[in-house]
């Protein structure tokens, strides 16, 4: 782990978390802090981990003046719903994991997140292909894959159209991208 602790955020109190190092004493910091860090610099992309906090998610979205501009993404479709049933306005993302293997079934997916309303499809970049951002793209729908790490996966990415990717190495992406990087 990150921390040298193992264990689940969501079962820590925050006077735990906040004792933890992420290496090199850096902090672990809760997301109103980072939003008040990276809203004027970034699109944030906030994941649902959890149950239970929808509300307090959404509270701190409005006062923070997000709900237009930010993403909030999970795997749980359930979960997604719900936060779209309290706050319409609110741009969802459906993780789609790896292990989606059946053309069939990923399609299945992004045909219910169309009927729910959600904004964009996040696929892990290995199930990401033409035809199923294609698809995506059909349905009005983003395309924000994730992790992406290699330079060949990422040029092969935008080489197919897809409007994000999540990675660890900005600088490759920038560069892909043409950007300086500050």
């Amino acid at each position: 782990s990150t921390t040298g602790v193992e264990g689940l955020i969501k079962d820590m109190t925050l006077e735990e978390i906040k004792k933890l190092d992420a290496g090199e004493g850096e902090k672990i910091p809760t997301l109103l802090e980072l939003i008040k860090v990276a809203k004027e610099k970034v699109r944030l992309q906030i994941e649902i981990k959890s149950s239970g906090l929808l509300e307090k998610l959404i509270k701190i979205m409005k006062e923070e003046n997000l709900v237009n501009t930010s993403i909030v993404s999970s795997f749980a479709f359930g979960e997604l719903v719900k936060l779209k049933n309290l706050e319409p306005k609110i741009k969802l993302g459906l993780l789609l994991s790896a292990d989606l293997v059946r053309v069939s079934l990923i399609k299945r997916f992004i045909l219910k997140a169309v009927d729910k309303k959600f904004y964009a499809i996040h696929p892990h970049y290995s199930v990401a292909d033409k035809e199923i951002v294609d698809f995506i793209h059909d349905n009005n729908l983003k395309v924000n894959v994730w992790t992406v790490n290699d330079k060949d996966v990422m040029e092969r990415l935008i080489e197919i159209g897809v409007d994000g990717i999540t990675t660890d190495d900005i600088s490759m992406a920038n560069e892909l991208l043409g950007r300086v990087t500050e």
